[in-house]
Protein backbone atom coordinates (compact mmCIF):
# COMPACT_ATOMS: atom_id res chain seq x y z
CA UNK A 1 0.00 0.00 0.00
CA UNK A 2 1.17 3.19 -1.05
CA UNK A 3 1.99 6.11 1.36
CA UNK A 4 -0.68 7.98 0.52
CA UNK A 5 -3.24 4.71 1.11
CA UNK A 6 -1.86 4.38 4.29
CA UNK A 7 -2.41 7.78 5.83
CA UNK A 8 -5.82 7.65 4.37
CA UNK A 9 -6.43 4.26 5.87
CA UNK A 10 -5.61 5.96 9.32
CA UNK A 11 -8.04 8.36 8.50
CA UNK A 12 -10.54 6.14 8.42
CA UNK A 13 -9.68 4.26 10.93
CA UNK A 14 -9.00 6.90 13.48
CA UNK A 15 -12.57 7.94 12.68
CA UNK A 16 -14.13 5.10 12.82
CA UNK A 17 -12.81 5.02 16.25
CA UNK A 18 -13.94 7.83 17.04
CA UNK A 19 -17.32 7.98 15.79
CA UNK A 20 -18.23 4.85 17.65
CA UNK A 21 -17.24 6.24 21.05
CA UNK A 22 -18.48 9.95 20.45
CA UNK A 23 -21.22 9.57 17.82
CA UNK A 24 -20.69 10.49 14.16
CA UNK A 25 -22.08 13.91 15.58
CA UNK A 26 -19.95 14.64 18.70
CA UNK A 27 -17.01 13.66 16.85
CA UNK A 28 -15.19 16.61 15.15
CA UNK A 29 -12.12 16.38 12.32
CA UNK A 30 -10.42 18.24 14.83
CA UNK A 31 -10.41 15.18 17.36
CA UNK A 32 -9.78 12.99 13.91
CA UNK A 33 -6.58 15.27 13.53
CA UNK A 34 -5.57 15.17 17.21
CA UNK A 35 -5.22 11.72 17.27
CA UNK A 36 -3.35 11.43 14.09
CA UNK A 37 -1.21 14.15 15.09
CA UNK A 38 -1.80 15.52 11.29
CA UNK A 39 -2.66 19.05 9.41
CA UNK A 40 -5.93 19.85 7.92
CA UNK A 41 -4.32 19.98 4.70
CA UNK A 42 -3.81 16.16 5.24
CA UNK A 43 -7.12 15.59 5.65
CA UNK A 44 -8.66 17.40 3.22
CA UNK A 45 -6.56 15.89 0.35
CA UNK A 46 -8.06 12.72 0.94
CA UNK A 47 -11.55 13.93 2.32
CA UNK A 48 -13.74 16.60 1.39
CA UNK A 49 -15.70 16.63 4.74
CA UNK A 50 -16.26 14.66 8.00
CA UNK A 51 -19.57 13.09 6.05
CA UNK A 52 -17.87 12.01 2.91
CA UNK A 53 -15.13 9.36 5.81
CA UNK A 54 -18.48 8.39 6.82
CA UNK A 55 -19.70 7.55 3.32
CA UNK A 56 -16.32 5.82 3.07
CA UNK A 57 -16.50 3.54 5.84
CA UNK A 58 -20.21 2.31 5.03
CA UNK A 59 -18.41 1.66 1.47
CA UNK A 60 -15.87 -0.11 3.70
CA UNK A 61 -18.25 -1.97 6.00
CA UNK A 62 -20.31 -3.40 2.84
CA UNK A 63 -17.00 -5.01 1.10
CA UNK A 64 -16.34 -6.54 4.56
CA UNK A 65 -19.78 -8.29 4.60
CA UNK A 66 -19.13 -9.19 1.31
CA UNK A 67 -15.94 -11.01 1.71
CA UNK A 68 -17.40 -12.39 5.10
CA UNK A 69 -20.36 -13.56 2.93
CA UNK A 70 -18.19 -15.68 0.63
CA UNK A 71 -15.64 -16.67 3.04
CA UNK A 72 -19.09 -18.79 4.90
CA UNK A 73 -20.02 -22.46 3.67
CA UNK A 74 -23.29 -23.23 2.12
CA UNK A 75 -24.63 -26.50 1.73
CA UNK A 76 -26.43 -25.37 -1.43
CA UNK A 77 -27.61 -22.54 -3.82
CA UNK A 78 -30.21 -21.93 -1.59
CA UNK A 79 -28.26 -21.42 1.08
CA UNK A 80 -26.50 -19.57 -0.19
CA UNK A 81 -28.76 -17.19 -1.21
CA UNK A 82 -29.77 -16.31 2.37
CA UNK A 83 -26.03 -16.12 3.56
CA UNK A 84 -26.02 -13.44 0.96
CA UNK A 85 -29.22 -11.44 2.40
CA UNK A 86 -28.10 -12.53 6.18
CA UNK A 87 -24.75 -10.53 5.66
CA UNK A 88 -25.87 -7.80 3.52
CA UNK A 89 -28.24 -6.83 6.78
CA UNK A 90 -26.57 -4.79 8.99
CA UNK A 91 -29.17 -6.31 11.78
CA UNK A 92 -26.82 -9.50 12.09
CA UNK A 93 -25.37 -10.20 15.12
CA UNK A 94 -21.66 -8.43 15.07
CA UNK A 95 -22.98 -5.13 13.97
CA UNK A 96 -24.29 -3.19 16.88
CA UNK A 97 -21.53 -0.86 16.75
CA UNK A 98 -22.52 0.16 12.80
CA UNK A 99 -26.24 0.00 14.06
CA UNK A 100 -25.94 2.77 16.91
CA UNK A 101 -23.66 4.88 14.22
CA UNK A 102 -25.98 4.77 12.14
CA UNK A 103 -29.32 5.15 13.91
CA UNK A 104 -28.91 8.77 15.34
CA UNK A 105 -28.60 10.01 11.55
CA UNK A 106 -32.01 8.86 10.61
CA UNK A 107 -34.31 11.42 9.49
CA UNK A 108 -31.59 14.19 8.94
CA UNK A 109 -29.68 15.15 5.70
CA UNK A 110 -26.43 13.49 6.21
CA UNK A 111 -28.30 10.32 7.07
CA UNK A 112 -29.81 10.03 3.62
CA UNK A 113 -26.17 10.91 2.01
CA UNK A 114 -24.98 8.24 3.76
CA UNK A 115 -27.79 5.61 3.51
CA UNK A 116 -27.25 6.35 -0.03
CA UNK A 117 -23.89 5.27 0.02
CA UNK A 118 -24.12 2.29 2.01
CA UNK A 119 -26.94 1.14 -0.34
CA UNK A 120 -24.99 1.92 -3.37
CA UNK A 121 -21.86 0.03 -2.30
CA UNK A 122 -24.19 -3.26 -0.87
CA UNK A 123 -25.56 -2.98 -4.09
CA UNK A 124 -22.30 -2.94 -5.90
CA UNK A 125 -20.70 -6.12 -4.12
CA UNK A 126 -24.32 -8.23 -3.38
CA UNK A 127 -26.57 -7.39 -6.80
CA UNK A 128 -24.43 -9.00 -8.86
CA UNK A 129 -23.83 -12.80 -6.49
CA UNK A 130 -27.59 -12.62 -6.22
CA UNK A 131 -28.47 -12.36 -9.65
CA UNK A 132 -25.64 -15.43 -10.36
CA UNK A 133 -27.61 -17.58 -7.48
CA UNK A 134 -30.83 -17.47 -8.71
CA UNK A 135 -29.63 -18.39 -12.44
CA UNK A 136 -28.51 -21.52 -10.57
CA UNK A 137 -31.66 -21.93 -8.67
CA UNK A 138 -33.66 -21.53 -11.40
CA UNK A 139 -31.66 -24.56 -13.55
CA UNK A 140 -32.49 -26.15 -10.63
CA UNK A 141 -36.07 -25.68 -10.57
CA UNK A 142 -36.01 -24.56 -6.58
CA UNK A 143 -36.97 -20.80 -7.71
CA UNK A 144 -39.07 -20.15 -11.33
CA UNK A 145 -39.49 -16.73 -12.91
CA UNK A 146 -39.61 -15.32 -16.50
CA UNK A 147 -39.65 -11.56 -15.41
CA UNK A 148 -35.76 -10.41 -16.09
CA UNK A 149 -36.33 -7.49 -14.16
CA UNK A 150 -37.41 -9.68 -10.66
CA UNK A 151 -33.63 -9.67 -9.46
CA UNK A 152 -33.85 -6.06 -9.91
CA UNK A 153 -37.09 -5.80 -8.14
CA UNK A 154 -36.15 -8.38 -5.35
CA UNK A 155 -32.98 -6.05 -4.71
CA UNK A 156 -35.36 -2.84 -4.51
CA UNK A 157 -37.28 -5.11 -1.96
CA UNK A 158 -34.37 -5.78 0.21
CA UNK A 159 -33.53 -1.36 0.53
CA UNK A 160 -36.62 -0.67 1.46
CA UNK A 161 -36.55 -3.11 4.01
CA UNK A 162 -33.18 -1.87 4.88
CA UNK A 163 -35.05 1.51 5.30
CA UNK A 164 -38.49 -0.01 6.95
CA UNK A 165 -36.13 -1.72 10.03
CA UNK A 166 -34.00 1.56 10.76
CA UNK A 167 -37.40 3.04 10.81
CA UNK A 168 -38.16 0.31 13.18
CA UNK A 169 -34.82 0.63 15.27
CA UNK A 170 -36.14 4.36 15.59
CA UNK A 171 -39.44 3.46 16.98
CA UNK A 172 -37.60 1.07 19.70
CA UNK A 173 -34.98 3.81 20.47
CA UNK A 174 -37.79 6.07 21.23
CA UNK A 175 -39.58 3.78 23.25
CA UNK A 176 -41.82 1.51 21.05
CA UNK A 177 -43.16 -1.85 20.70
CA UNK A 178 -40.18 -3.83 19.32
CA UNK A 179 -42.84 -6.71 17.51
CA UNK A 180 -42.97 -4.82 14.00
CA UNK A 181 -39.26 -6.02 13.71
CA UNK A 182 -40.61 -9.69 13.74
CA UNK A 183 -43.62 -8.97 11.66
CA UNK A 184 -41.47 -7.15 9.08
CA UNK A 185 -39.00 -9.85 8.70
CA UNK A 186 -41.23 -12.77 8.54
CA UNK A 187 -43.51 -10.76 5.59
CA UNK A 188 -40.13 -9.61 4.08
CA UNK A 189 -39.69 -13.93 3.76
CA UNK A 190 -42.97 -14.26 2.89
CA UNK A 191 -42.75 -11.83 -0.27
CA UNK A 192 -39.70 -13.42 -1.59
CA UNK A 193 -40.81 -17.13 -1.64
CA UNK A 194 -43.88 -16.33 -3.31
CA UNK A 195 -41.99 -13.61 -6.19
CA UNK A 196 -39.58 -16.73 -6.43
CA UNK A 197 -42.15 -19.60 -6.31
CA UNK A 198 -39.43 -21.21 -3.50
CA UNK A 199 -40.49 -23.68 -1.59
CA UNK A 200 -42.26 -22.67 1.96
CA UNK A 201 -40.24 -22.21 4.60
CA UNK A 202 -36.94 -22.13 2.18
CA UNK A 203 -36.00 -18.35 3.09
CA UNK A 204 -34.81 -17.08 6.23
CA UNK A 205 -32.83 -14.07 5.21
CA UNK A 206 -31.98 -13.35 8.71
CA UNK A 207 -33.84 -14.23 12.08
CA UNK A 208 -35.95 -11.84 13.90
CA UNK A 209 -34.82 -12.56 17.45
CA UNK A 210 -31.41 -11.94 15.83
CA UNK A 211 -31.99 -9.23 14.10
CA UNK A 212 -33.79 -7.29 17.38
CA UNK A 213 -31.13 -8.15 19.49
CA UNK A 214 -28.73 -6.06 17.64
CA UNK A 215 -31.00 -3.28 17.78
CA UNK A 216 -31.65 -3.64 20.97
CA UNK A 217 -27.85 -3.78 21.79
CA UNK A 218 -27.33 -0.71 19.84
CA UNK A 219 -30.06 1.07 21.28
CA UNK A 220 -28.52 0.63 24.69
CA UNK A 221 -24.91 1.31 23.53
CA UNK A 222 -26.74 4.77 22.55
CA UNK A 223 -27.93 5.63 25.45
CA UNK A 224 -24.84 4.60 27.31
CA UNK A 225 -22.89 6.90 25.32
CA UNK A 226 -25.55 9.74 25.65
CA UNK A 227 -25.41 9.17 29.70
CA UNK A 228 -21.55 9.62 29.14
CA UNK A 229 -21.87 13.48 27.48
Amino acid sequence: MLKGELRKQAILDASEALFFEKGYAGATIQDILSVLDCSKGSFYHHFESKLQVLAELCRQRAEKSFAAYQEAVYDDALSALNGLIYYAMPFRSGEEKAVALLLPLEGLADGGVVRSALLDAQKQFFFPELCRLLEILKKQNLVYYTQPMLPHLLWDAYTALYQRMMQESVAIRQGGAAGGVIQLLEAERFMWERLLDAPFGSMELIRGDEALQTISHAVSMLRRMENAQ
